[in-house]
C-alpha cells in the first residue's frame, strides 16, 4: 500500500518548521491554500505541506487541512524532555491517564498508524547513521502521549529532541525532512501491527522490535501511566485504534508491569480476541 499523506508543522517550532523548510528544497515545490494554514505548499510529489501557526499538540482540525483526501498524517516536531537528551523519534498521540495538559481529551488515544511509522524510523535510522549523527543522537520511539486525539485520520509524530541545540541542528532537520522525503510515495511495510504495554518512556525493546522484526508498533502505554492509573477503555483502544485494520497482538514488557497489570491486559485483550506475547 501507498498511503496518500500529508505533512504539516507548527510555525512557532524550530525543528519541524525547519525540517519542513528542508523538505519542500528537497522535493520542490510551489504556493498553494491550505484551509487555517498561515504556510501551505504543493510538493513536486503531490502532497501538501502545510504549517499552523498552532501548537502541534493542538491539531484537532487534521481531517479537514491541509488534505481532506490523506490517508495519513505526518507531523514534524520538536521533542523536549528534562533529561534534555538527544533524540530522533517517532511516536503516535494520545493520552492513556486523565492527564491531558499537553493537549487532547483525557483517557482517549489518536488513531496509529504502525507501518508508517516503522517505515519512518527506519528511514531516520538510515539518514541519521549516513550523515554521522548515532554518535550524539538516539533513534527511538516513544511511547504513546500528547494531542491531539480527536482527528479520524491516523497520525505519526517524527521529531527531533530535546533542547535548543538539537532543534536547531541542520543535520538532524536535513535527517528528518530527507526521511520523510524518502517515505513520500513509498510502499508500507509488510508488519504484524502490535499494540504495547510497558517500558519506558523510550521503550528500547519496543524500538527494536519496531526496526528489526517483523513487528510494528502502534499505541505503547508505558510503565508510569500504568501507575497513574489506565482505564480499561484505553487498554482497548490501544488495539482498537490502529490503522489500517486492528492490532494483532497485544505485546507486555512483563519486567516492567506488576502482575496485577499483567493479568489485566491479558483479560481485556482476550476479551477482544487478541493474543498477548510476553517479552
Amino acid at each position: 500500500m501507498k498511503p496518500r499523506l500529508a505533512l504539516v508543522y507548527s510555525t512557532s517550532d524550530p525543528a519541524g518548521s525547519g525540517a519542513a523548510g528542508e523538505l519542500a528544497e528537497i522535493v520542490g515545490w510551489e504556493r498553494a491554500e491550505c484551509p487555517l494554514a498561515v504556510e501551505c505548499r504543493l510538493l513536486r510529489t503531490g502532497e501538501l505541506l502545510a504549517g499552523y501557526n498552532t501548537e502541534q499538540v493542538r491539531f484537532e482540525f487534521l481531517d479537514k487541512t491541509p488534505d481532506p483526501m490523506a490517508d495519513a498524517v505526518v507531523v514534524l516536531s520538536r521533542h523536549a524532555s528534562t533529561s534534555g537528551r538527544p533524540t530522533l523519534t517517532t511516536h503516535h498521540t494520545g493520552n492513556p491517564t486523565a492527564e491531558a495538559s499537553l493537549g487532547g481529551e483525557p483517557e482517549k488515544l489518536a488513531w496509529s498508524a504502525p507501518a508508517l511509522s516503522k517505515l519512518l524510523l527506519r528511514l531516520y535510522a538510515e539518514e541519521a547513521r549516513e550523515r554521522g549523527l548515532l554518535d550524539r543522537y538516539e533513534v527511538s520511539l516513544e511511547a504513546t502521549h500528547h494531542g491531539p486525539t480527536s482527528n479520524r485520520k491516523p497520525l505519526v509524530f517524527i521529531e527531533i529532541g530535546s533542547t535548543p541545540r538539537e532543534w536547531a541542528d541542520p543535520d538532524a532537520r536535513r535527517a528528518m525532512a530527507s526521511a520523510v522525503a524518502r517515505a513520500l510515495g513509498a510502499e508500507l511495510p509488510e508488519c504484524v501491527p502490535a499494540a504495547g504495554y510497558g517500558g519506558t518512556h523510550y521503550p528500547a525493546r519496543f524500538t527494536r522490535l519496531h526496526l528489526e522484526s517483523e513487528y510494528c508498533m502502534g499505541h505503547i502505554i508505558p510503565k508510569y501511566a500504568f501507575a497513574k492509573g489506565v482505564p480499561d477503555h484505553v487498554i482497548a483502544q490501544a488495539v482498537e485504534k490502529t490503522w489500517p485494520s486492528t492490532a494483532s497482538v497485544g505485546l507486555v514488557e512483563k519486567k516492567s508491569l506488576r502482575s496485577a497489570e499483567r493479568r489485566r491486559v491479558e483479560s481485556i485483550l482476550a476479551g477482544m480476541g487478541v493474543p498477548v506475547e510476553k517479552i
